[in-house]
């Protein structure tokens, strides 16, 4: 459980949960530091007793006046808490990721709500800051920005400094952005193989053969790759930092994203002919200047360039990957396995995504009705 700050009067208490107990850390008047067990189980109920009671017995045993239930919680103000919330997000989320969130808020919230005291935000200002924003972004972005702003109320909800989050109140704007689903056929993919050329051609096949992300495959080492074992080992990802011109491998996108990932005919196929380009650098695939690529952009740029050229409907780099999925999903590969390749954090995931292209024939579907009479029960006596 997350560290649980707590203001009661002119005392800031910060409530860690430890061995399975409540321990308060603060600082005295004098300015000396407090730490030590409650001797409280950590569980909610023992909280509750920390913050009406245990608390208020401190602070009245340093001398302190009595605080009436109505002030003992100070008015949290937005831009406070939410250095208290990044603060505790250091650990749980990727350094990019936090330092975007952060990003955001200054830009887009706190100049509206970051003077604005936590409990005295209503749903229609809320409603009315959404509105202003679909005057100038896109949903997608809306939605990410509401995102930020709501899980920093929920926090504030958890700790009791206010008693609901009024983003419950406010719908949130209709995603028109999501990224289409929309595999290749065969057909086109060969077309595109055929007008594709260099490490073009070998990152295209690679990618409709492996299922990994874009910024996966550019930040891919020869070190990860096992020829012997048919493995891939998935670290990092290739992320651009929000000071422009700086790049760094950051983390994958979720603990399930880092993975190892076996390496099927095609994938290693499309491996040994970029060895061909590039065995003596670091990074699998690199730009005209021999180094890593800025971001999988120009990629994606010289993608397009090939569908237009191939004749092909344009869609985005990120179609490979739905490629390989539907692929082999309507031909029926175990999904498990899928899904897994893809570095979902569980099947409902993929489920979610791919359903559509769960299709089969009647041969097919006949021959696992075979197979599961084979683990059915044995009945006897079915005649009488």
């Amino acid at each position: 459980m997350e560290n649980i700050k707590y203001i009661y009067g002119d005392l800031k208490f910060t409530i860690k949960e430890q061995f399975g107990h409540w321990y308060l850390d603060f600082y005295s008047t004098s300015g000396k530091r407090q730490r030590g067990s409650t001797k409280l189980k950590a569980t909610v109920e023992n909280l509750k007793i920390i913050k009406r009671q245990v608390i208020p017995d401190i602070y009245l045993g340093i001398g302190k006046e009595p605080i009436p239930v109505e002030k003992e919680i100070k008015n949290w103000v937005l831009e406070d808490f939410a250095i208290e919330f990044f603060e505790l997000k250091k650990n749980k989320i990727r350094k990019h990721t936090l330092d975007r969130n952060i990003m955001h808020f200054n830009k887009h919230i706190s100049p509206y709500f970051g003077k604005r005291e936590l409990n005295n935000l209503t749903a229609l200002e809320i409603e009315r800051w959404q509105n202003e924003l679909e005057k100038k972004y896109k949903s997608s972005t809306i939605i990410k920005l509401r995102t930020i702003f709501s899980e920093i109320l929920k926090k504030a909800k958890d700790n009791d400094l206010i008693d609901r989050n009024i983003f419950e109140k406010v719908q949130a704007p209709k995603n028109k952005n999501t990224l289409e689903v929309n595999p290749f056929t065969e057909k086109e993919l060969n077309k595109i193989i055929l007008n594709a050329n260099g490490y073009m051609k070998n990152f295209i096949q690679f990618m409709v053969a492996s299922g990994m992300r874009p910024g996966e495959i550019v930040a891919l080492k020869w070190s990860d790759i096992d020829f012997e074992r048919k493995k891939i080992d998935i670290e990092r990802t290739r992320i651009r930092l929000i000071k422009k011109g700086e790049i760094e491998n950051g983390e994958v996108k979720t603990v399930s994203s880092e993975r190892g990932a076996d390496m099927l005919i095609l994938a290693e196929e499309a491996l040994l002919k970029q060895k061909e380009l590039t065995s003596e650098y670091e990074y699998v695939f690199i730009n005209q200047s021999k180094r890593p690529f800025y971001s999988h952009d120009i990629i994606g740029l010289n993608f397009r360039k090939i569908l237009k050229k191939s004749e092909i409907k344009e869609r985005p780099l990120y179609n490979l990957r739905h490629t390989f999925a539907s692929q082999l999903i309507s031909k029926g590969a175990d999904i498990t396995w899928v899904s897994k390749m893809l570095g979902h954090k569980d099947i409902t995931i993929t489920l979610k995504v791919y359903t559509k292209f769960i299709k089969e024939d009647d041969e097919v579907r006949i021959k696992k009705i075979a197979q599961m009479d084979k683990f059915m029960v044995k009945l006897e006596n079915r005649d009488n």
